[in-house]
């Protein structure tokens, strides 16, 4: 789903000094971290791509913004794509394009115009999300509204199935997965959901069906 990142001491060691370049001019002006600590604020038209073990991203970029470390944060508002990756996620702002976190664990309060992917073992999501949403993990916290289809699939827990807590509205249908799927006050199902999980939630809105032996990440 997205491109896989390894950190180790020999990577911490080559990283220690901070480097940061700004190349580019005009509309193209863009910006390249990469230490053991990166961390800005930056306000650039074009690209931002930052990388580390501990990595910290403020301001605007105007097209895309990506985001590497073991522990990464973010406040931004980026005009295009936001790609980001780390043992921890924290992210915050705007994205006018697509959004794809890979994490450890993600937590991400975002307004997003186009689509999201997020594959974590822990994540929490709140804001609004104008496209679809796809995400994988262990225990997710989906408390954002969600105007596009939706497809949930739990992994990690009673044989890799996981949970998952909606409070969000859900607009579009689509399908959530998991071993265990609470739908808390104020979510709302609206579109047509088939919801597959090992007893039925309490709520409505939705069609369900029995998890048994199958695995959602099959589904």
């Amino acid at each position: 789903m997205l491109k896989s990142f390894l950190f180790c001491a020999a990577a911490a060691t080559a990283l220690s000094a901070c480097t940061y370049d700004v190349h580019g001019r005009g509309e193209d002006r863009s910006v390249d971290a990469a230490g053991l600590v990166a961390s800005r604020n930056v306000d650039v038209p074009g690209d931002a791509e930052f990388s580390g073990m501990f990595v910290g991203a403020d301001g605007r970029v105007g097209r895309d913004l990506e985001l590497s470390g073991a522990t990464v944060r973010s406040n931004m508002i980026v005009g295009r794509d936001l790609e980001a990756s780390g043992g921890r996620v924290r992210f915050s702002g705007e994205v006018g394009g697509d959004a794809e976190i890979s994490a450890g664990t993600a937590d991400i309060d975002a307004r997003i115009a186009g689509n999201t992917e997020i594959a974590a073992g822990r994540v929490t999501l709140d804001g609004h999300l104008h496209g679809s949403l796809e995400m994988d993990g262990g225990h997710m916290v989906l408390r954002a509204d969600v105007d596009g289809p939706v497809t949930v699939r739990g992994h990690g827990r009673d044989e890799g199935d996981g949970r998952v807590e909606i409070s969000g509205r859900l607009g579009q249908g689509g399908l959530i997965c998991a071993a265990e799927v609470e739908l808390r006050s104020g979510a709302r199902l609206e579109g047509g959901f088939l919801v597959i999980s090992h007893t039925r939630p309490d709520g409505e809105g939705f069609e369900w069906e029995a998890l048994g032996r199958r695995d959602c990440e099959d589904l």
